[in-house]
């Protein structure tokens, strides 16, 4: 069985290949990789992200999922605990990628909030769930078809009250389990950048999808970029990476970037 972290990894050109939506001025981190289609067997990640995605009604009701769903949070929280400097967290903003559901609904899932808080306690963490979703969209493995980008970014708010707590640190963090498309970040990112325009936004998650060749599809219709020039323009995707400026985390031996 393939171990299941290490350190955090930024999203290369070859790696992006993997995520349609993703383009070379994108900035993203993830700890593991995870290998849709295969049994969970196959790697403690893949044995990992079914249980931390079980979903709250299921759990609620099987006192054996719920062990392990705790379980899984558990380890991820260690993790990102292991990966990145104490300066690395605390200078950054932390927002949890929405998940499917309302925060009223019954089957919400808060795992995201509740592992940050976590792994970084005691830390002076700055977390804010200034995302959410107006309402349910069904996982996009589970349709028929695909919910479009701007679809997705229509259902997408930003609670403007949180913005005037305490002011933002230098950069923000989205952060999700598991990076697919990324069509989530790209239109999280886009709602962000109506009100944040200038802020560095960087993406941490703990896995990334790893599609094996004969999976790999056409290039999808425009992605919900940060800009409206972005949406308007013919898919196309950037071959050529620029250096990171900015890099939101770093390994817990180093120092982290300011």
């Amino acid at each position: 069985m393939r171990p299941a972290f290490s350190a955090t990894r930024a999203l290369d050109d070859s790696m992006r290949t993997d995520h349609a939506y993703l383009t070379a001025t994108d900035r993203c981190w993830c700890l593991a990789d995870y290998h849709p289609g295969a049994s969970y067997r196959v790697s403690e990640v893949n044995q990992l992200i079914v249980n931390l995605k079980c979903r709250p009604l299921i759990v609620s009701a099987d006192p054996r999922r719920m062990h392990y769903k705790v379980r899984a949070m558990d380890a991820v929280a260690r993790a990102l605990r292991a990966a990145l400097s104490r300066s690395s967290v605390e200078s950054a903003t932390w927002i949890p990628i929405p998940p499917s559901r309302p925060a009223r609904d019954p089957d919400y899932d808060d795992r995201l909030p509740r592992i940050l808080a976590q792994a970084f306690d005691g830390y002076d963490l700055d977390l804010r769930h200034l995302l959410y979703q107006t309402e349910v969209s069904a996982p996009d493995h589970t349709r028929a078809r695909r919910l479009s980008a701007e679809a997705l970014y229509r259902i997408i708010g930003l609670d403007r009250t949180l913005l005037d707590i305490t002011p933002l640190r230098a950069r923000i963090v989205l952060f999700d389990d598991v990076l697919t498309t990324g069509k989530h970040y790209k239109c999280c990112e886009r709602r962000l950048r109506e009100t944040l325009a200038a802020i560095p936004i960087n993406g941490l998650f703990v896995a990334r999808r790893v599609l094996p060749r004969r999976w790999r599809c056409p290039m999808p219709p425009p992605h919900a970029g940060a800009a409206s020039a972005v949406l308007s323009a013919p898919w196309r995707r950037i071959r050529s990476a620029r250096a990171a400026a900015m890099i939101p985390v770093a390994p817990a031996n180093t120092k982290a970037s300011t």
